[in-house]
This record gives C-alpha cells, sequence and structure tokens, in this order.
C-alpha cells in the first residue's frame, strides 16, 4: 500500500476523513488528515490552537487503482488526487508511457495515481502523535545554535529553518510530492541543561 492525497473542499478535511474510514475498512484505505497544535494569544492569554497541517489535504494509505479512486470519489467534498494530470506529467507522457503501453490499465494508472514517496511521508507521520497531531516541542538556543529537547523535532533540527520566539513558533522545511513547504509548529522555550 502506498500513500496519496486527496484535496477537499477546504474546512472539510474531518469530516471526509470521517466518512472515508467509515466507507473502507482499514485494511483496504486508512485515511488521516493531520493537525498542529500551536500558541496564539487572545484577549492576553496563551491558548493552545488546534490547525490543519496541510488545509484542504487528506492523506489515504491504499493500493489506488480505478475502482478505489471512483469508490472514493463518491463523495461531493472530493476535488481530486493531488497532482492528478498536471503539466509536468503531460509534458513527460512520452517518455513515462512508451507508445506501446497506451490501454495498458496498470501504465494507465501509474500516470493518474501519484504516490508519495516514501521518503517524505515518513517524516510528517514521525512529526504526528497518535491523534494525528503535531504537539509543541521542548527548544533552547545556544550559541546561535538550536537544540530540541523534547517533542515531535527531537532529532529533526536539520528541517528548522526559523525561530520566533516572539509568537512562540518555528519555521520547518518539509517536502511533499517534490514541492518544499514551510510549516509553523508550536514550540515551549526551555533554559539549556548545564
Amino acid at each position: 500500500m502506498n500513500w496519496y492525497v486527496l484535496f477537499v473542499k477546504s474546512g472539510n478535511e474531518h469530516s471526509v476523513k470521517d466518512w472515508l474510514n467509515k466507507s473502507f475498512d482499514k485494511e483496504t484505505l486508512y485515511s488521516i488528515a493531520p493537525k498542529r497544535i500551536v500558541p496564539e494569544k487572545k484577549n492576553g492569554e496563551l491558548l493552545r490552537v488546534e490547525k490543519n497541517l496541510f488545509p484542504g489535504y487528506i492523506f489515504v494509505k491504499t493500493e489506488m487503482n480505478f475502482s478505489t479512486y471512483y469508490s472514493i470519489k463518491r463523495h461531493s467534498k472530493i476535488i481530486r488526487i493531488l497532482n492528478y494530470l498536471n503539466k509536468i506529467d503531460l509534458t513527460y507522457d512520452s517518455t513515462l508511457f512508451p507508445q506501446n503501453c497506451h490501454g495498458n490499465q496498470k501504465y494507465e494508472e501509474a500516470h493518474y495515481f501519484k504516490k508519495i514517496p516514501e521518503e517524505e511521508m515518513s517524516i510528517i507521520l514521525k512529526l504526528l502523535n497518535n491523534d494525528e497531531q503535531i504537539d509543541f516541542s521542548q527548544v533552547y538556543t545556544q550559541d546561535f545554535k538550536v537544540y530540541v529537547e523534547s517533542g515531535p523535532l527531537k532529532g529533526m533540527e536539520g528541517i528548522i529553518k526559523k525561530i520566533d520566539k516572539h509568537r512562540r513558533r518555528v519555521k520547518v522545511l518539509v517536502s511533499l510530492m517534490g514541492d518544499e513547504r514551510i510549516i509553523d509548529l508550536g514550540i515551549e522555550f526551555i533554559e539549556p541543561s548545564v
């Protein structure tokens, strides 16, 4: 089974995910809509707010084929599979699919359904807890270097690009389907242990 990304109407991620989980057993299709916990100030009080990690995206793990895709597509809020017939794929069509392969369902399915590379998905999954959330990491800085003491970013300091101490957030670089994306994650500052 491979991971794929469904593009859904924004704001409907969790209802679509719930529908997918009710419509398919976990052995056939498993879906997640990752969330992140970030700090936000409201009326002078610091709150922990849950937000979608990738608004409009649902990740599904399945053996994708036309039959599965059309079963998924029954839900009116699912728009398409991410990277579905994009211009780059159409440009490379002749190199990916030799002339004698047209009409071969296996090759056509590979063209329509682009899986997420395992190395990209493993980073996202590593950041998530059991509730499909990315919680705060405890960090400190010393000699202009960032150290993660605990939390989902522990051991992944290399993907941290910027720290916003005032907002208590960190900008992290992740790759998804070949595109690099910057996401904000919540952090707690701690004093370095001596």
